[in-house]
């Protein structure tokens, strides 16, 4: 009869590699049931990640999504801000300037003009604001200033209505000069630095949102025109005649509020898309959460199963150091 044998050197590898995959087997159950997410995934979708790779390009798409529309809300929130605030200091502005006794005197007059020179500054201000490195009313052009100093604005108009000694004449050319078309030298050549419109900005899954709103927008050039008209007796406009001046400062204000119930609309439109960019948002997240719920199914470790496969390696190691320890305990007598 052939008797096979193994060598003690040839044994304690065996015992050793036996004792190594043990273990190791041990450490993967160990950080499955610690992680929840099995650590062989081909194996546990048997090679068809397919599904797996699609679903996680999705979740990626919808983060993505997610920041264009939280960077949108920011711009839309800080432009309807912007123009509640525009609406509120010309329509008080309007309703002052309108309603102005005739009997006021001429240094009351050019008080109210600096007033609105003054409003004309702030209103500048608001839409010269910007949200993070964009300024909000630039349009295209969002990394340039849109406007320039009332200051500036004031002077290029009042060379535009030197010599002009009624207050229909002066208010023409101011609005004349607001409604300049480009190459003409007026508000869009001199004035305004931004671009056209806005462009579409991806919220969602097939939706987009622009915020289109500018100085060019009517409603809001003709806040600005109403404020400059009547910041040019301050300017030294339609100097010793009372009556034209107050005529000015009167129609200014009429214009203002005639003006009023446009920027209003223009707050509705951005208001309108402030609610759009928040239920692609609320959407998207839905779509991310149930999409992540699928993923982590698919990745999900069964903790009862771990659990017993932690337990059958315990017994197959503590197993293996019994035979270790028996083999080690052995003589050459009780062989022989």
């Amino acid at each position: 009869m052939t008797v096979q044998s193994i060598g003690d050197q040839a044994r304690a590898f065996a015992l050793q590699s036996a004792s190594s995959r043990i273990k190791t087997t041990m450490a993967t159950l160990t950080a499955e049931l610690a992680s929840g997410e099995v650590a062989d995934l081909g194996a546990r979708l048997q090679g068809n990640t397919q599904d797996l790779a699609g679903i996680e390009a999705r979740i990626s798409m919808l983060a993505q999504f997610g920041r264009s529309a939280a960077e949108a809300a920011s711009h839309a929130r800080g432009m309807q801000d912007a123009l509640t605030s525009i609406h509120s200091l010309t329509e008080d502005m309007g309703r002052g300037l309108l309603i102005e006794p005739g009997a006021v005197t001429e240094g009351l007059v050019v008080a109210r003009s600096a007033q609105a020179a003054s409003a004309l500054q702030t209103v500048i201000v608001h839409l010269n604001g910007a949200v993070g490195q964009r300024f909000l009313f630039s349009g295209t052009n969002s990394d340039t200033q849109p406007l320039s100093s009332a200051d500036a604005i004031l002077s290029a108009l009042t060379a535009e209505v030197a010599g002009l000694t009624t207050a229909a004449g002066v208010a023409a050319a101011v609005s004349d000069w607001f409604d300049a078309p480009p190459g003409m030298g007026g508000f869009v050549d001199l004035a305004y630095h931004g671009g056209p419109g806005g462009q579409p900005m991806p919220i969602g899954e097939g939706t987009t949102v622009s915020l289109s709103t500018t100085p060019l927008t009517p409603a809001v050039r003709d806040s600005l025109k109403g404020l400059a008209t009547a910041a040019m007796v301050d300017r030294g406009a339609l100097a010793g005649n009372g009556i034209e001046a107050r005529a000015l400062l009167q129609g200014a204000g009429k214009a203002l509020l005639d003006n009023s119930p446009a920027l209003a609309v223009e707050m509705s439109r951005v208001g309108y898309a402030q609610q759009v960019i928040e239920t692609a948002r609320t959407e998207g997240s839905a779509a991310s959460t149930t999409l992540q719920t699928a993923r982590n199914q698919m990745r999900e470790a069964d903790p009862f199963a771990t659990s017993a496969a932690i337990s059958e390696a315990e017994t197959k190691l503590q197993s293996l150091y019994s035979v270790i320890g028996r083999l080690s305990q052995l003589k050459l007598a009780d062989y022989i």
